[in-house]
């Protein structure tokens, strides 16, 4: 049907309304995209959906994927495998990418530069095998006997010996239809897999034949003296109790309150890890989406010093809209491998930070003060400097938060980080803390010593003086 009244009256499978009307209608929708089955499992429109969430279109799954297991504990497990218990849309399009779900994965409204030019468009129609959209071009009425060699004709219109020939209509032709007999918002990038997104141009690694990557090449020069002004920039002489804490497990005895002088970079490497960054991706192009489509926008944070510091070192620039910053998370060499290679895993998070502040990834804007967390291993210590997605923060400046508020407020409610203002309270730091590993891209390896350890005008022993 192309009449505009009955398109304005009436909800179809691309539009934007579709899945609430099925809803209210109590119908099973038919889905174009792996976007449009994300939307109807996210029930509660949270951009997160549970288990029962999952397993409400787990038929959908096994209708349109290949050799889908039945949902089980352990299965379940492998798909949250951050472990927090919920699947945003990046770690379903993993999913659905693993088990050759046969639709497109609906990014275009997400990855605006992917929809134009020459890129292929696949329908989404059950059943359909049109994996190019083209529009339907009217038969040449002079047939075999044509004499145009124009390109702008010969793009118009269809001639004997053309594959699209027997379908084209004899009146004017329908670019907005493809030869399939599919309207083009019907269609969707092709694009999937480890081909889904582009990758930062100053990387090394590339996609060769559509192969997953995970390498962590040395620096450049210039990178490592850039990373070197980063930490003493960002260098504070603030000592905390966290201080105390992690030196006394890392000795074995008393905690110190000393800090050190200064760092110096030994070693720098950048994790370019293409599933990673994927998921990444997705997720900032979602927060970019949720942004525009806003009525008001978020609370910006612009003041996060790894952030200006870098961005007035480097050429690559964050997306201040969403709160995008670079931050520093300090922990073991062989941590930070397996974190570069596997994620962080919220199961296991505030292990080493506690949860002052609930159950997430810490994060600090001081060298100083992810070097509290660091561990030394062969003579050297290790922090990552991460690219994080803060989108909507919840900026707490209590003396005593609830942790557990706090954290439902981001992966239960509105919120998609906490900042908590020690800074202000007791003139220490801020904590930035992460809910979702997916806002979490873990970019370069730091390897570090410390500079001499001194007692700090911040010391409990040189304040009493």
């Amino acid at each position: 049907m192309r009449n505009p009244k009955h398109l304005e009256e009436f909800a179809h499978p691309a539009d934007e309304s579709y899945l609430t009307c099925c809803k209210e209608e109590c119908l099973e929708p038919e889905f174009v995209s792996i976007r449009k089955l994300f939307e109807w499992c996210d029930s509660n429109d949270t951009g997160k959906a549970t288990r029962p969430d999952l397993e409400r279109i787990w038929p959908q799954m096994t209708a349109l994927g290949q050799d889908v297991p039945a949902m089980t504990d352990t299965l379940w497990s492998q798909l949250d495998d951050d472990g927090n218990g919920q699947i945003n849309f990046s770690e379903f399009a993993e999913i659905t990418t693993k088990y050759h779900v046969r639709l497109p994965l609906g990014l275009d409204d997400l990855f605006e530069s992917n929809n134009g030019g020459d890129e292929m468009l696949e329908c989404g129609v059950m059943n359909c095998d049109c994996h190019h959209f083209q529009g339907q071009r009217s038969r040449c009425k002079f047939g075999d006997k044509c004499y145009q060699t124009k390109e702008e004709h010969r793009r118009d219109f269809v001639h004997p010996g053309d594959p699209d020939w027997e379908a084209a209509h004899h009146s004017r032709g329908d670019k907005e239809m493809c030869v399939c007999g599919h309207k083009k918002k019907l269609h969707a990038s092709s694009r999937s897999g480890v081909n889904a997104v582009d990758y930062p141009s100053y990387w090394s690694s590339q996609v060769i034949d559509g192969k997953e990557y995970n390498n962590q090449p040395e620096v450049i020069p210039e990178i490592a003296r850039h990373l070197q002004i980063l930490m003493e920039r960002t260098y504070s002489d603030v000592t905390t109790r966290d201080r105390v804490r992690s030196s006394a497990l890392a000795s074995g005895g008393n905690g110190s309150w000393e800090v050190p002088r200064g760092f110096t970079l030994t070693k720098a490497m950048r994790s370019e890890n293409s599933k990673l960054w994927r998921k990444y991706a997705i997720k900032k192009a979602d927060l970019q989406k949720e942004r525009r489509a806003a009525t008001e926008p978020y609370a910006a944070f612009s003041d996060v010093l790894t952030s200006q510091v870098w961005e007035e070192l480097d050429s690559d620039r964050l997306d201040s809209d969403i709160n995008e910053w670079y931050l520093f998370h300090g922990t073991s060499a062989s941590a930070a491998l397996n974190i570069c290679s596997t994620d962080f895993k919220m199961r296991l998070a505030g292990t080493a930070t506690g949860t002052l502040y609930g159950k997430g990834s810490y994060l600090a804007e001081s060298i100083t003060k992810a070097d509290e967390y660091a561990k030394c291993e062969g003579g050297v210590f290790t922090v990552l400097l991460c690219r994080v997605l803060g989108g909507a923060v919840n900026y707490n400046d209590e003396r005593t938060p609830d942790p557990d508020e706090l954290t439902k407020s981001c992966t239960e409610g509105d919120f998609d980080c906490v900042i908590g203002d020690r800074k202000k309270l007791s003139g220490t730091y801020r904590e930035f803390v992460i809910f979702d590993t997916e806002n979490v891209y873990p970019e370069y390896i730091i390897q570090y010593q410390r500079g001499e350890m001194f007692k700090s005008p911040s010391h409990p022993e040189n304040q009493h003086r």
